[in-house]
């Protein structure tokens, strides 16, 4: 064996036992890489083993490939540095809506003032409204009352003049029967009167013809024979 290779059995050896000692600090007082890998649920890590084994980081959702390394913090860095640019990016578009969203609410606010003031102005307009309502809604209730008790005494006297309209009615009736027969007395009468009168007529025309026949006035016959009749009973 030559010098050279003495020398570089001796580096190597060197660095190997560097290098494990590295490697036992690190798991010893260094961050949990595995603990962290599997904290991060939104990452899908995968091994490739072989004669270069290597590390592989995408996203779980999208499949997208972040990072490659046989380091595996090299790949955990470059997946929570990917994260991390999500969620900057995220904040930069919400800090972007804040100034207009902040607008916005201003102009609300104003608008809601005005919106409410002039509502305020309305419900008093209305207030005052309904009062002017109540009042003349109870005015009308009054005055229905007093309609409601005056037609009750129309219907009164309307009942009482139907009473006084039957009343005549049947005075009439009766007052048309007494003419009826008042009239049928009256044809009666004259009837009575003609059939007398016709036999007036008849006895004037006896009379005239017993004075032609007896030729004395037959007035003076029959006074002279009353008297005699007279003179006679006595």
């Amino acid at each position: 064996m030559t010098l050279f290779s003495k020398i570089l059995l001796v580096l190597v050896l060197f660095a190997s036992i560097a290098f494990m000692g590295f490697t036992a600090v690190s798991s010893v007082g260094g961050p949990n890489w595995y603990r962290e890998k599997d904290a991060m649920t939104d990452y899908l890590f995968e091994y490739q083993p072989g004669e270069n084994p290597i590390w592989a980081v995408k996203t779980r959702r999208a499949g997208e490939q972040i990072s490659t390394s046989p380091v595996l913090a090299k790949v955990i860095v470059a997946a929570q540095k990917h994260k991390i640019k999500q969620q900057n990016e995220k904040i930069e578009q919400a800090t972007k809506t804040i100034a207009p969203l902040e607008k916005a609410i201003k102009n609300w606010e104003q608008i809601n003032q005005v919106d409410s003031e002039a509502m305020n102005l309305m419900a008093e307009d209305l207030k005052g409204k309904i009062l002017a309502l109540d009042s003349e809604i109870t005015q009308l209730a009054n005055e229905g009352i007093k309609i409601s008790q005056q037609t009750l005494e129309v219907n009164q006297q309307a009942a009482e003049r139907r009473a006084d309209v039957f009343r005549l009615q049947d005075q009439i009736e009766e007052i048309r029967n007494e003419k009826y027969l008042t009239q049928e007395q009256q044809k009666t009468l004259r009837d009575y009167i003609a059939r007398i009168e016709g036999k007036v007529q008849r006895l004037q025309r006896q009379k005239e013809s017993l004075q032609k026949a007896t030729g004395n006035n037959y007035e003076v016959n029959v006074l002279n024979n009353s008297y005699e009749k007279n003179v006679s009973k006595k």
